[in-house]
């Protein structure tokens, strides 16, 4: 099977700025070398992988080479990429330096770098633009997405940024420059300021439609990317009801599109000691999601790409490895599970890498039931996404969840899943789910219903089997690809 997350040799994938081009996705990215053990996004630079299908990738190399100890681009964190009226393309790019400080502090700067064929660049030493202090503070201002406002017939630039004098957690707000040139800027009032952040990062604006969409993530409340809707560019900006595209095992989500779908590139970032029960670092392996918008509701929803589809054609007759606790019944093509405490069958063995489909049908109510990764015989360890029809919720989780304590109940038993690894989901008696899972080595993702997914890491286990399990209830079990 294809190595579908990509990843570079002996580094990893920090954000990602994509730019589509004659049919090609140039994916620039951080690539974060990690020289120093617990430090992240040092030495920093943009490489490039290219695609066309979201599974084969083409690295490229550096496409844009830092300065010297003493530049202010010693380090290029993220940014955008435009193409002008005349062809050229234009990189925008943050510039870092840790020795370059105000008042015993680093500062930000946007800087700038121009290609002619999307490969080479070459950065303009001149060009660096501060924040205007009269509106926002100084130490925080990064990540450009520059784009062409038809309508006001200028480049508009979004800043990640703070507003001047606002409390911590409440000025974190998008700046706005105007530009009818790409080099020359002018300052303008906030673009977005939701004063609830601290910081809002890798911001973005896209029109689908009668909408337009406002992209952004945030560390404060949770790490995760956020978005809000409206009907004009000036706003006001609506929160939707579930304003996430995934959950803490996603990040930084930027999007392209060819002008039929739209992609969501982020990162699944490891975990600290490569295991299950690290603290989640900065960085990591590329993720794409497509992203869509309802047709009736303009609520922007996640699927899997269809480069991800599974060849392997489904089962007329369901095999089950082995059934637990509960009672098997055949019912033309699909298998019902019936427990009156905890039941589940496991389908097949499976290794590091696979991609998985099923379809579940929710048949009685009941206390939960979700599918098993890499679990055991018993079902007592492994990986569990769990559905939990009470809160209309899917949630990840595993087992065992810590390391055990000197007591019986020292076991992570506080907590019934991982709390980050949550995604709200409607469910209700009759309904049936799609189920994909895409697992390549550690990187996991699961998609329901071609409408939402949940990211996450699975390191501890390898091997083992996949299978389903349904607690006081009825399950249903209607076709299921595996492919390895």
């Amino acid at each position: 099977m294809d190595s579908i997350f990509y990843q570079p040799s002996e580094a990893w994938v920090g954000d990602v700025i994509p730019f589509f081009h004659k049919g090609t996705y140039y994916l620039y990215y951080l690539h974060d070398p990690r020289k120093v053990p617990d430090r992240f996004a040092e030495n920093t630079t943009w490489h490039l992988v290219t695609t066309d299908d979201f599974v084969h990738f083409d690295y490229k190399g550096i496409s844009l080479f830092p300065g010297g100890l003493d530049k202010s681009n010693r380090d290029i964190f993220t940014g955008s990429v435009i193409q002008d009226a005349n062809g050229r393309f234009h990189a925008f790019y943050t510039g870092f330096n840790e020795n370059i400080q105000v008042d015993g502090r680093p500062i930000q700067v946007v800087m700038k770098a121009v290609s002619d064929d999307l490969l080479s660049w070459q950065t303009e030493e001149d060009f660096i633009l501060r924040p205007d202090q009269s509106r926002y503070g100084l130490y925080d201002w990064r990540d450009p997405y520059v784009f062409w406002n038809d309508r006001d017939q200028s480049y508009w630039m979004l800043v990640t940024t703070r507003l001047k004098d606002y409390p911590l957690k409440q000025g974190g707000c998008i700046g706005l420059c105007k530009s009818i040139d790409l080099r020359n800027w002018q300052y303008c009032d906030a673009f977005y300021n939701p004063t609830m952040y601290e910081t809002l990062e890798c911001p973005e604006v896209f029109q689908e439609g009668e909408w337009w969409y406002l992209v952004f993530s945030t560390f404060t409340d949770r790490f995760t990317t956020h978005y809000r809707m409206a009907r004009d560019l000036a706003g006001p900006w609506v929160i939707p009801e579930q304003d996430t595209f995934d959950a803490r095992a996603c990040y930084a989500i930027k999007t392209a599109s060819d002008g039929l779908k739209r992609f969501g590139f982020g990162w699944i970032p490891t975990k600290s000691g490569f295991s299950d029960w690290g603290q989640w670092d900065w960085g990591g392996t590329l993720v794409i999601h497509e992203i869509f918008a309802d047709p009736d509701s303009g609520i922007l929803k996640v699927r899997k790409p269809e480069s991800y589809s599974i060849s392997t054609p489904a089962k007329s007759v369901l095999e089950l490895a082995s059934v637990s606790h509960c009672i098997v019944e055949r019912v033309g093509p699909k298998v019902i599970l019936k427990t009156e405490n905890m039941g589940g069958a496991l389908l097949a063995e499976i290794n590091s890498d696979f991609r998985f489909a099923c379809k579940l049908d929710i048949l009685t109510p009941n206390s939960g039931f979700g599918l098993a990764i890499h679990t055991d015989k018993n079902f007592e360890d492994g990986y569990f996404f769990k559905f939990d029809i009470k809160h209309n919720r899917i949630a990840f989780d595993l087992w065992p969840r810590q390391n055990q304590g000197n007591y019986q109940w020292q076991k992570g038993g506080d907590r019934p899943f991982l709390v980050e690894l949550e995604r709200y989901l409607p469910l209700k008696v009759g309904q049936s789910l799609e189920i994909v899972v895409v697992k390549n080595d550690s990187a996991c993702v699961l998609y329901v219903n071609d409408e939402i997914a949940l990211s996450t890491r699975m390191y501890n286990h390898r091997g083992g089997y996949i299978g389903i399990y349904v607690i006081q209830g009825q399950l249903g079990l209607e076709q299921y690809q595996l492919e390895h």
